[in-house]
């Protein structure tokens, strides 16, 4: 992937990690500290680590659920892995959403 297609791909994928709320709030995840890192390979690959706010809440797994589908929907993403962190089981988390 050229430099300025894998830029556009960050661009991408920021605005949409920017518009993105939490379910039980209305701030976006930004505001939230949720996202806790966001590496994008040249490959297309997203490796997101995340810190969800309410840790026993299954709501919000769903939530990462969808959200790792509609990061694998934006153009030039090839693969998508979310690393939940900070939270009790957090490897079932990961497991879960990245099944």
């Amino acid at each position: 992937m050229s430099k300025r297609k894998h830029v556009a791909l960050q661009r991408r994928v920021a605005r949409l990690l920017a518009s993105w709320t939490d379910p039980h709030d209305v701030r976006p995840y930004p505001e939230l500290d949720v996202v806790q890192g966001v590496e994008i390979a040249e490959d297309g690959e997203v490796n997101l680590t995340v810190r969800p706010a309410r840790p026993h809440c299954p709501c919000c797994l769903l939530d990462l659920n969808k959200l790792r589908k509609r990061l694998a929907e934006i153009k030039g993403v090839t693969f998508v892995h979310i690393n939940v962190v900070g939270v009790p089981a957090a490897p079932r988390w990961t497991r879960a959403i990245n099944r």
